[in-house]
């Protein structure tokens, strides 16, 4: 799970897992698992492991490279449909560093995107939404990748991301029971179900819907990590671990200022 800052990955992740703890901030990279009984089975469970990425997207690629991938995975983006000025950049960055780090052919993820708050999204002017959804529907049909909208706040949406998320985990895959390309209403568009016809626009290459995207929404940084002085909240008994947290924690956000590879970085931390 990539994607936006603050966007709700810990959210939909914390309630797939069934987790009753209010999420906290991934600075970096988070791991948990969930696991399943398998009935027929006995005692025999399924596990499904589960990876979060909350640093900035220009160390994505890195970091990528370090996660222990094996079996049949799935790569999901999530993209923050309420800062239309970074939906691309955070679309490109996320789907860039997987095409790169993933390369073999008979290994590569699945691919979701997962575009939250949508219950912002939808009081956007009518026209601004359709060509905001044109764009991800034309990636989602280029990288062949499922496409559903998602928001914390509207309790269908949050059932039905919690749906795509177990079936993925220990289900059959993606199975969506219902399919919705109109703009005017949360998309659902599992991957082989679009075509350009469908958008309604000519067949284009990732660079030109680049292009057209940008020539009317100018494209800002995701800034993942600002450059400011952050409180960081108290999660320790003992205020020197407090401390040594903040100290990791400002480490890690000047993390792209180093000149070592994520990879010598994470070797020295051992």
């Amino acid at each position: 799970m990539v994607g936006s800052k603050s966007v709700g990955k810990s959210t939909v992740l914390y309630s797939f897992l069934e987790k009753p703890d209010t999420p906290r901030e991934t600075l970096v990279l988070d791991y948990s698992f969930g696991r399943k009984s398998n009935q027929k089975q006995g005692l025999e469970k399924s596990i499904c492991h589960v990876w979060e990425y909350g640093g900035k997207l220009n160390i994505l690629k890195n970091v990528l490279s370090t996660v222990p991938i094996s079996g049949k995975f799935y790569y999901c983006i999530m993209i923050d449909l309420s800062k239309v000025k970074r939906i691309w950049n955070t679309l490109e960055t996320c789907i860039q560093a997987m095409t790169e780090v993933f390369t073999d052919s008979e290994n590569l993820p699945e691919l979701i995107i997962l575009c939250g708050k949508y219950d912002l999204f939808k009081n956007y002017d009518s026209e601004i939404k359709k060509f905001i959804c044109t764009t991800i529907r034309s990636v989602a049909l280029l990288h062949d990748a499922h496409l559903l909208f998602y928001s914390s706040k509207e309790p269908q949406l949050a059932r039905r991301a919690k749906e795509l998320f177990y079936g993925i985990g220990f289900g059959n895959g993606v199975l969506f029971k219902e399919r919705n390309s109109n703009f005017i209403k949360p998309m659902v568009i599992p991957r082989n179900t679009d075509s350009w016809e469908h958008i309604g626009v000519a067949k284009c290459t990732l660079e030109q819907v680049k292009a057209r995207h940008i020539s009317r929404i100018a494209s800002e940084p995701d800034l993942l990590a600002e450059a400011t002085s952050t409180t960081l909240q108290r999660s320790h008994p003992e205020p020197v671990l407090d401390s040594l947290a903040a100290l990791k924690y400002d480490e890690l956000r000047n993390l792209e200022f180093q000149d070592i590879s994520v990879n010598e970085y994470l070797r020295a931390m051992h």
